[in-house]
């Protein structure tokens, strides 16, 4: 329990109960505030909050998750136009076609030829 989380709470109790009407000894507002910072503390195992360790290990492996699934989808959809490409330029089947930037189509069979 730390000093400034113990101070915190201690503003806090008392704003709250001057607003409220509720009277209490600094003494009896201290220990209160202590025991809400000891609360606070134990939140995550009453309510079941993950850490902030855990909670960006997930958010990170979702984010992978993300990545994988749509580098997967771009590699399908990259495969299945250098075959469009190789069959409307009439290539042949065990022709390596690959598209480059700028929409340059090389073949590869023992030398790199650029077709398109």
């Amino acid at each position: 329990m730390s000093h400034s989380k113990t101070s915190y709470y201690k503003e806090g109790l008392s704003y709250s109960f001057d607003e409220n009407g509720i009277t209490a000894t600094p003494e009896q507002i201290k220990a209160i505030a202590e025991d809400i910072a000891v609360y606070v503390e134990n939140e995550c195992m009453a309510f079941y909050r993950p850490g902030w360790g855990e909670q960006a290990s997930s958010i990170e492996d979702e984010w992978k998750k993300r990545y994988a699934a749509l580098q997967a989808e771009f590699d399908e959809y990259r495969r299945s136009a250098e075959l469009a490409v190789k069959r409307a330029l009439k290539q042949h089947s065990d022709a390596v076609v690959q598209i480059g930037k700028n929409g340059e189509v090389h073949r590869y069979d023992g030398r790199t030829t650029q077709i398109q």
